[in-house]
């Protein structure tokens, strides 16, 4: 018996033995690393996908970022427009409330005359009363006069 025959033939089951577990195993681990392919394209696609619609939020955000910029400066501007017109009110007020203290001191100068005067048509109302009196007292005096003449001279 040939040795080197058994020997070869060992050989040849476990070479063709590990031969065949070889490509079995690169078989296996070829479907393997075709499904993480598939899977990292499918990875690379959903990043893909995600990575567009942040490009799309990014550019809805700058739209509103500039929509913002464009109201604070047209609130800027309407402040200014109520600080002007506030201090345009102001002044006319403050000149309003000089018109009217300066009318309210002529109304006060002009009821202390009115008071005054009524007070002298209260002295002036007497004296008129007094007046009468005294008319009717001479017009009575002249008429006693009258008729003593009348007896004097009858």
């Amino acid at each position: 018996m040939d040795v080197q025959k058994i020997i070869d033939g060992v050989r040849e089951a476990v070479l063709g033995e590990m031969s065949k577990e070889s490509r079995e195993f690169k078989a296996e681990v070829r479907g393997q690393l075709e499904e993480f392919s598939r899977a990292t394209d499918d990875f690379s696609a959903a990043i893909d996908s995600m990575n567009k619609r942040l490009d799309s939020i990014e550019s809805r955000l700058a739209n509103v970022e500039n929509d913002i910029r464009t109201l604070n400066l047209r609130l800027d501007e309407t402040n200014k427009r109520i600080d002007s017109v506030r201090e345009n009110l102001t002044t006319r007020i403050d000149r309003t409330n000089k018109r009217i203290d300066e009318t309210n001191k002529r109304i006060d100068g002009i009821y202390t005359g009115l008071v005054e005067r009524i007070r002298e048509l209260g002295g002036l109302k007497a004296e008129v009363a007094a007046l009468r009196a005294r008319q009717e007292l001479i017009k009575d005096l002249i008429e006693r006069v009258r008729r003593l003449e009348e007896k004097v001279f009858a």
